[in-house]
């Protein structure tokens, strides 16, 4: 009987290194402990991430499910603090996440754009023209550019911060990482840009002739329409501070808006040679460098490695990494490397620690990571299916590879294809499938038309 049983178990681990190659991605160990909350209610899963305040677990059926901290006992919140990906930085989601949909609506004849909670349901009655295509996501969650017919911004509860009932606002922009908003007032070269705070007034009384979005409380500007950029001129740039302070100008040259507190200038007019600033204009890492990313939890790519705040190397490519500017934007405190040489006993991609360059997990050969990690997920595709999928920061799959495509997270959700490229969804970071698109009815077969004469069909 004890027999039957380890060779049960065998086969059952075998099965699932099948799938696992099946699916495109290396088999992982589950780690299945037993799991307490505060009622003492037992359950055993695998710690996958954290997400916000709560802790992905997966089930031992394979479901994900996350379950808030403050409901685990001690002991578990102190397994999870010790736990490789309990290290990382926490990735941080609003408190009441929301996602912008489209679909037909057959009664009005007409496409409807609304508002999904995590769950997929109807975050509001309200219905707008048009939605900012970040949505939430690009007002850190707090709040979103709609329109409807006018531009305006919303809450989280679909209130009405502001709105802007007149047709000369031509354009609303979010994006920044304060509720400062860019307003354009007019088309083509007649438009002027102004900058709106979250009541919507205007926070300096200049105008400008071009303008960024604010990041670090600073901003890129065009003072006159000759500045702005046009075919072989790349633009006469100001730094500006929320008082609309003038620090510093780049005369025909290419710029990068800040984060955390840098920001990219070109060198020459060409756009090959950078350096890197801060908010005072000052040279924190003079150069020259080829390729300059954002900085996010400390770090940035720099020529394919590592560069820190102080402009001092993080990773460089003699410790044998590098990584690649499709990945110089992930997310958090996970990134992927591509090892320099090439070895047959390792995989070619693994997972980095951002801010040290620490090595996490190695990556399948089989799968593709196309952008990084976001909202604590990195899309990944099978390279020889070319099926979509989830990973997590450590590697280990959260959503199978079986999708259509897939979009990365933004703000909790991605947008998937399930069956078909038309075939849209959207996903919540614990892998469910929340909502579904209603297809046009117009798409839907013709009925078949009565024929009582008995004449053949046209």
């Amino acid at each position: 009987m004890a027999c039957y049983e380890s060779m049960k178990r065998l086969g059952i681990r075998r099965l699932g290194m099948v799938l696992a190659v099946v699916l495109g991605l290396a088999p992982v160990q589950a780690e299945l402990r037993e799991f307490t909350d505060v009622k003492g209610r037992k359950l055993k899963a695998e710690f996958i991430d954290l997400q916000g305040e709560r802790a992905t677990l997966r089930l031992g059926t394979g479901k994900v499910v996350q379950v808030p901290l403050e409901r685990l006992s001690e002991a578990d919140r102190e397994f999870i603090a010790k736990h490789a990906s309990g290290t990382l930085a926490p990735v941080e989601l609003p408190d009441r996440p929301l996602h912008s949909v489209t679909e037909w609506n057959d009664e009005q004849g007409t496409n409807e754009t609304y508002f999904i909670d995590y769950t997929g349901k109807r975050a509001f009655k309200s219905n707008f023209k048009s939605i900012d295509r970040g949505g939430f996501a690009a007002g850190l969650g707090k709040y979103c550019v709609v329109q409807g017919p006018h531009y305006g911004l919303i809450d989280t509860k679909g209130t009405t911060l502001f709105g802007l009932r007149t047709e000369l606002i031509t354009k609303l922009q979010a994006g920044s990482d304060a509720p400062i908003f860019i307003a354009q007032v007019g088309l083509g070269d007649e438009a002027s840009f102004a900058y709106l705070g979250q009541n919507g007034k205007s926070i300096m009384r200049k105008r400008f002739a071009g303008a960024r979005s604010f990041n670090s409380e600073r901003a890129w500007v065009n003072l006159e329409s000759g500045d702005r950029p046009r075919a072989g001129f790349k633009g006469n740039w100001t730094l500006i501070d929320p008082t609309g302070e003038e620090i510093l100008t780049a005369q025909k040259l290419e710029v990068q808006d800040f984060s955390e507190g840098r920001a990219a200038v070109a060198l020459n007019k060409s756009g090959s040679k950078w350096k890197i600033i801060d908010t005072g204009g000052e040279n924190v890492a003079a150069g020259p460098f080829s390729r300059v990313g954002p900085f996010i939890n400390g770090t940035a790519v720099v020529d394919g490695q590592l560069l820190g705040l102080d402009g001092k190397w993080v990773l460089t490519r003699e410790e044998g990494w590098h990584i690649e500017d499709r990945h110089a934007r992930s997310e958090n405190d996970a990134i992927v490397g591509r090892r320099v040489t090439r070895d047959k006993k390792l995989t070619r991609y693994a997972i980095l620690r951002r801010s040290t360059g620490e090595h996490l997990a190695d990556l399948p050969n089989e799968i593709y990571v196309d952008e990084g990690f976001f909202n604590g997920l990195a899309k990944v595709r099978n390279s020889k299916t070319r099926k979509a999928g989830f990973i997590a920061r450590d590697g280990r799959p959260v959503v199978d590879v079986k999708y259509s495509s897939a979009e990365r997270f933004r703000n909790g959700f991605a947008d998937v294809s399930l069956e078909g490229l038309h075939d849209r969804a959207v996903m919540n970071t614990a892998g469910e499938v929340i909502w579904k698109q209603k297809r046009k009815a117009s798409l839907k077969p013709p009925p078949v038309q009565p024929n009582p004469e008995g004449l053949p069909p046209k």
